[in-house]
């Protein structure tokens, strides 16, 4: 089983100079049901927050917004295993202690409860996860 991180579709959709080209083809893998992947409901929370964020830089600079609703829709389409947020995670994720972002800990919670033991993410923060084994998207 694996995980997947905001991140992935996040560079996949901006086209990401590093990790945009990579990212597109685990999203491709994930919609051919070459890998099975579960993520929590967080992420499309964050996802929402980052096109924000995005689409902020994109109005400064006068070009066309992306189509948040859109984005949002093209990845609930695709065939991945959702993983609800509940206390249990909340208690849980409240009992790290790594040096890393609190949100994280919601992932990890998540990982953790559900027995995920590998993450598809950019972010080595997780490489500081005893129980995680994280998978680079260049390295996939």
């Amino acid at each position: 089983m694996n995980y997947l991180d905001t991140n992935i579709i996040a560079y996949a959709i901006e086209n990401h100079p590093k990790y945009g080209k990579a990212c597109k083809k685990i999203l491709l893998d994930i919609e051919l049901n070459k890998i099975e992947i579960h993520s929590s409901l967080l992420v499309l929370i964050e996802l929402i927050n980052v096109l924000k964020k995005i689409n902020k830089e994109l109005i400064k600079q006068d070009k066309k917004p992306l189509d948040i609703s859109k984005n949002i829709d093209a990845v609930l389409s695709l065939p991945l295993i959702w993983l609800d947020i509940d206390f249990l995670i909340v208690r849980k994720a409240s009992q790290y202690e790594y040096n890393i972002s609190g949100i994280d800990y919601i992932h990890i919670a998540t990982m953790e409860i559900n027995s995920i033991k590998n993450i598809i993410s950019a972010d080595d923060d997780f490489d500081k996860v005893e129980f995680i084994k994280r998978t680079d998207p260049l390295d996939y």
